[in-house]
């Protein structure tokens, strides 16, 4: 009898299980949506300024003094898989000689003539449809010349990952990031950037 009621009970948690397993399968099934993401785009400045203004330090000119660089910029491009896009940009770069990475370049001494500086800021890109993606950066900004003047160039590169902070529209909930680089000979930077997106399981694209 013993026996019975524990064969029972065992069946009893066994279809209880299977029918939690059931309820739940489509969404199991369905998993998180995540999409690989690539885009190209280009990016044209309309604002450098330089700090703290002081002796040294000219807001518009730079110099020997300055500790930081504040620019904005213009962004255009497409992205797979959400199409066409345009946006906006800022960035800032500690000039902090302290914080300074040697780029590898250097002089017949051993001395670094190019060097490597860190850099943070926020993008927000609007796709054709209205939906917008905003993220913030941080990565290197380094010289990529032989001899930049001790300076991070130009001619320079930059090496960055982003982090979304907010989605509207089709894009709404979005998480992730990726990773970029971007080229610049003193024009405007050539950028590309490859990274994983996370959609809610409602949203279509």
């Amino acid at each position: 009898m013993k026996q019975r009621v524990i064969e029972k009970a065992v069946s009893g948690a066994v279809l209880a299980a299977f029918f939690i397993l059931a309820a739940n399968a489509p969404a199991m099934a369905k998993g998180p949506k995540l999409l690989h993401t690539e885009s190209v785009y280009q990016a044209t400045f309309t604002g450098i300024s330089f700090g703290p203004v002081g002796p040294g330090c000219d807001a518009s000119g730079g110099g020997a003094a300055c500790l930081f660089l504040d620019a904005t910029a213009n962004v255009v491009g497409q992205h797979d898989a959400f199409g066409k896009f345009k946006g906006s940009l800022t960035a800032t770069l500690n000039l902090n000689p302290a914080y300074f990475i040697p780029s590898g370049a250097h002089d017949a001494s051993g001395n670094p003539t190019g060097v490597c500086t860190p850099e943070f800021g926020t993008e927000t890109d609007t796709f054709a449809d209205g939906s917008t993606l905003s993220s913030n950066f941080q990565g290197l900004g380094c010289c990529a010349g032989p001899d930049c003047g001790g300076t991070t160039g130009p001619p320079s590169v930059n090496h960055d990952s982003s982090v979304i902070t907010d989605g509207t529209g089709r894009l709404s909930g979005a998480t992730g990031g990726w990773s970029w680089s971007d080229s610049g000979t003193g024009g405007p930077l050539l950028i590309h950037a490859e990274g994983v997106l996370q959609l809610p399981h409602d949203s279509s694209h």
